[in-house]
């Protein structure tokens, strides 16, 4: 039986720690641990499914599980979209998951703001959580969660959040992952997410040595004001930089780590600084991370 956490939500959310503890000293094969996860996953669709609501149905495809209210037509678009999706991703960022994730991924799609916030608020404090249109929640058992407007909307924030789900895996940085996440997202679906009249509005004034720790420390893409947009602009425009060398890139990829914001694997991949890198986009300037960063 699958162990839940003590809640008020009305979401039922699985004790994965009480999960991860059974399985100390438990040696399975990377097939049976695909079936222990996928078992597992499946009973949780079936708790969520109800809490949701009574439209909500689940699809089900090779990697994942799909729970809407929305027509089935708009469902079984979006799960193939995302299976199309999946092998697109990998090939681009050049990772195995395979052989990190186990299960499938679930993906949540909900009609409004309202439920989003109260599902996400089961992982992830109010304070914490900017404004967004979905959000990987790599918490024991990741899976995405977001609202849907319409298929114009659904399917580039779906590229997002898997590319996040299939770099899960590796402990990067907050500016690359959501790079990653943007760059995956424009050249598989072609959506370009950025307001560029406020980038031109606030890029000149908000940087400082200051604020900059916040996009080294992963803070900024969680603010509630411009430092929020500003740090993804400036994450995607730095990382689309270096993955113009795909040589250099993919090893970088494999090696940065969100302890030292990526330094020690841009200096051994492309010979910079952090920097010098950020220098290219804002001018010079003490650009640098303060201190060790914190998760």
């Amino acid at each position: 039986m699958l162990p839940l956490k003590k809640s008020d939500s009305p979401f039922p959310r699985p004790d994965w720690e009480a999960v991860y503890e059974s399985q100390v000293g438990v040696k399975m094969s990377d097939a049976e641990l695909t079936v222990f996860w996928t078992d597992l996953g499946r009973d949780w669709m079936q708790l969520l499914r109800p809490a949701l609501g009574s439209a909500y149905k689940i699809y089900e495809s090779a990697n994942f599980w799909l729970v809407s209210d929305q027509p089935e037509k708009t469902c079984r678009h979006l799960v193939q979209w995302a299976e199309a999706t999946h092998a697109k991703v990998l090939k681009l960022v050049d990772v195995d998951a395979t052989k990190h994730l186990f299960g499938k991924c679930p993906i949540l799609i909900v009609p409004d703001l309202e439920t989003y916030d109260a599902y996400c608020a089961l992982y992830i404090p109010e304070e914490h959580l900017g404004p967004s249109g979905g959000v990987f929640l790599n918490h024991g058992y990741g899976h995405f969660i977001f609202p849907f407007y319409n298929l114009n909307q659904a399917e580039p924030v779906l590229v997002h959040e898997l590319a996040h789900s299939l770099v899960s895996h590796l402990p990067l940085p907050a500016w690359v992952n959501e790079g990653v996440a943007q760059l995956c997202e424009n050249i598989i679906s072609g959506a370009d997410s950025i307001d560029y009249e406020k980038i031109k509005e606030f890029s000149g004034t908000f940087w400082t040595s200051e604020t900059i720790q916040d996009f080294w420390s992963g803070k900024g893409f969680s603010r509630f004001d411009e430092g929020q947009i500003l740090s993804y602009h400036l994450a995607r425009e730095v990382t689309r930089e270096l993955a113009a060398d795909r040589m250099r890139f993919l090893p970088f990829l494999r090696d940065a780590e969100w302890s030292d914001s990526g330094a020690a694997a841009l200096s051994a991949h492309f010979g910079l600084t952090l920097s010098e890198l950020i220098a290219d986009y804002l001018g010079a300037g003490d650009w640098a991370p303060q201190g060790a960063m914190q998760k």
